[in-house]
């Protein structure tokens, strides 16, 4: 997989968080590991996506379990960004 198609996938993961920012109804935890996740897309899509992903794909998939019954679109971007870092082998 290539670095574009990463690069992709964090801008379609980016916009479904901002989707489900406008939505509401989760709690302060989730905010919170949510607002770091988008710091941390917001770097990589400004950087190479090499930079600023150690520990990514464990918090993602983290994530992905939280969410994957109550917000399924966000938890389905969730792991197509996940899955290319770890294609990527980061």
């Amino acid at each position: 997989m290539s670095q574009q198609e990463l690069h992709k996938k964090l801008k379609e993961l980016h916009t479904e968080l901002a989707r489900f920012d406008a939505a509401g109804g989760v709690d302060a935890e989730a905010q919170h590991l949510l607002a770091e996740l988008r710091q941390d897309i917001e770097a990589l899509i400004d950087r190479s996506a090499t930079e600023h992903s150690h520990g990514l794909g464990e918090r993602l998939q983290e994530l992905v379990q939280r969410f994957e019954t109550s917000h399924p679109a966000l938890a389905g971007a969730m792991g197509a960004v996940a899955d290319q870092l770890s294609k990527l082998g980061i």
